[in-house]
C-alpha cells in the first residue's frame, strides 16, 4: 500500500509539472524568435541629406553670360577701379557674352581698355593704354564733358525704351550731338539699335536690326 501511494503521488507531481515545463519551453521559443527577428531586420538609417547641386555659373562666374543690367554696371565699376579713375565711354559684350570689353577715359583724355568677367566682378585683362593722338584726346574730352548720363544711366534708359539686355553701348557723335548709342537684345532675339542724347537722355532713334 505504501509503495502504491508513493507511486501515485509521484505521478500526480509529474503531471502537475508537465504544463509548467511546456509553458517555459514555449516562452523560450517565443523569446528566441523575437531575438532572431531583431537580428534579421537590418538597421535602416535615414538617408544622408544630399548637398545642393551648384551649377558652373553660380558663385564662380564660369560659364556665366553678361545678361543683365547689374553685370553691366558692375563691369563698368570694376573697370574704373582697375584704372583708378575716369569715365566709362564704351562697354560691350565679347566672346559670346562671356565677358565685357570696357573703355575708360582718364583725366588726360587717354583711353584705357579693360576686360572684365561676365558677372562684372573681376578683371581678366588690362588696363591697357590705347594709342591716342591729339584729335583722339580732344574728342574723348568732348564726349566726357557732354555726357551728363553715366554708362549705367544710359543703359537703364535704353532698357526702359526696349525691355531686354544691353549688349553694346558707347559715346559717339551724331550730327554734332554727343550721344549714347547702344544695342538691346529683346526677349524674341531681335536686336534694337537705340540712340539717346548723352546729356538729356532723349531717345533720338530706335530701330530693329535686320540681316538684310
Amino acid at each position: 500500500m505504501q509503495t502504491t501511494t508513493k507511486t501515485t503521488a509521484r505521478r500526480v507531481a509529474l503531471l502537475t509539472a508537465l504544463p509548467l515545463v511546456g509553458a517555459l519551453v514555449l516562452a523560450g521559443c517565443a523569446t528566441d524568435d523575437d531575438d532572431r527577428d531583431d537580428m534579421a531586420a537590418p538597421a535602416v538609417s535615414a538617408p544622408a541629406a544630399s548637398a545642393p547641386s551648384v551649377s558652373a555659373t553660380e558663385g564662380t562666374g564660369t560659364g556665366t553670360t553678361a545678361a543683365d543690367g547689374k553685370s553691366l554696371a558692375a563691369a563698368a565699376a570694376t573697370a574704373r577701379t582697375a584704372v583708378g579713375s575716369g569715365t566709362v565711354t564704351s562697354i560691350e559684350q565679347e566672346a559670346g557674352g562671356t565677358s565685357w570689353e570696357v573703355v575708360v577715359v582718364t583725366a588726360d583724355g587717354n583711353e584705357q581698355e579693360v576686360h572684365v568677367a561676365a558677372d562684372g566682378k573681376r578683371t581678366t585683362a588690362g588696363p591697357t593704354k590705347e594709342t591716342s593722338d591729339a584729335d583722339d584726346v580732344a574728342e574723348n574730352e568732348r564726349f566726357v564733358e557732354a555726357a551728363d548720363l553715366t554708362v549705367s544711366q544710359a543703359a537703364s534708359r535704353l532698357t526702359g525704351t526696349v525691355a531686354g539686355t544691353v549688349t553694346e553701348l558707347g559715346l559717339d557723335d551724331h550730327a554734332g550731338t554727343v550721344v549714347w548709342e547702344g544695342d538691346v537684345l529683346d526677349g524674341s532675339g531681335a536686336t534694337h539699335s537705340i540712340r539717346i542724347d548723352a546729356g538729356s537722355g532723349k531717345v533720338l532713334a530706335n530701330s530693329v536690326d535686320t540681316d538684310d
